[in-house]
């Protein structure tokens, strides 16, 4: 994996900005970040006519204010304002122009927050990661700043490989554990077609391993994969409550799995797991950037 040195974290001035920040402070300790930039989206119907009346009394523009407040909660967390520190205030245009922006700025790694105690619906950043072409990490208000134990889910696809070279990069920097795991899953449709169904289910497990060597031999990660028996439990739920069990604190996966390649979508087990009751940071990552 490239090194990290052009980040986009999305703000929206409220309590969680402060998180996302020490977040965003203890990668900067261990990648030694070029440039952050703090992105702000104002929607037309965020402004008020009130505010909108005091903006020539106040002699700024509104732009200018909310980049000012932004520096300064950069200012309580990194105890200074510096210079590789911006702030885009993006206000009065549609979403999908903001996105162009971004693919424009080639972020290694955009940063957003998932609200749960705070509120929120997550519908924004569900739509950003759809949009986006860039490495997406999603931060939930409980998490710790921190990485050590990343779980990741192998499904053989085009994304494996890559990913597993990234997660074996994001190891050597953070010194974090790392845990592969495969999730087998057959529906209970397909038995009363198949005489054996204890055979056939060790078949798939052997060609899971035999897949995963393949896997070793090519990226050198040196973790033994585990593997989930999910009958009919969804993927998603698998490896989510794998990664409780385990006490990780990122997950890490690919955009798609082995099906559809519509640049536009993400994969219904990433959509899952970003959703609004999983509260383990999730990193969706791109084939571009990978």
């Amino acid at each position: 994996m490239k090194t990290l040195k052009k980040i986009g974290l999305f703000i929206d001035l409220s309590d969680m900005d402060t998180l996302l920040l020490q977040y965003i402070q203890k990668l900067d300790e261990v990648f030694d970040f070029e440039q952050l930039t703090l992105i702000h989206f104002v929607a037309l119907e965020e402004v008020s006519k009130e505010i909108g009346d005091m903006l020539p009394y106040l002699h700024k523009s509104l732009d200018e204010i909310l980049e000012e407040e932004a520096l300064e909660k950069v200012e309580a967390v990194f105890h200074e304002r510096k210079s590789s520190i911006k702030v885009k205030v993006y206000s009065g245009g549609q979403l999908d122009q903001l996105v162009d922006w971004m693919d424009e700025e080639k972020f290694d790694l955009v940063l957003l927050g998932k609200k749960s105690v705070h509120g929120g619906t997550g519908v924004f950043s569900s739509k950003v990661v759809r949009l986006t072409s860039s490495n997406t990490l999603f931060i939930p208000e409980t998490s710790k700043a921190s990485i050590q134990k990343i779980v990741l889910p192998v499904d053989f696809s085009d994304y494996s490989e890559n990913l597993a070279k990234l997660v074996k990069s994001l190891s050597e920097h953070t010194g974090a554990l790392v845990y592969p795991v495969h999730v087998l899953k057959v529906g209970m449709q397909y038995f009363p077609y198949i005489r054996k169904p204890s055979e056939f289910q060790e078949a798939l497990e052997k060609k899971a391993i035999t897949n995963y060597q393949k896997l070793q031999k090519k990226t050198g990660l040196e973790e033994k994969m585990e593997i989930i028996k999910a009958q009919d439990e969804p993927v998603s739920r698998s490896i989510y409550e794998y990664a409780i069990r385990k006490g990780a604190d990122l997950i890490v996966l690919g955009n798609k799995g082995k099906s559809n390649d519509d640049t536009l979508l993400i994969g219904s087990v990433a959509e899952q797991l970003i959703a609004s009751d999983k509260h383990l940071p999730v990193l969706i990552v791109k084939k571009r950037f990978i």
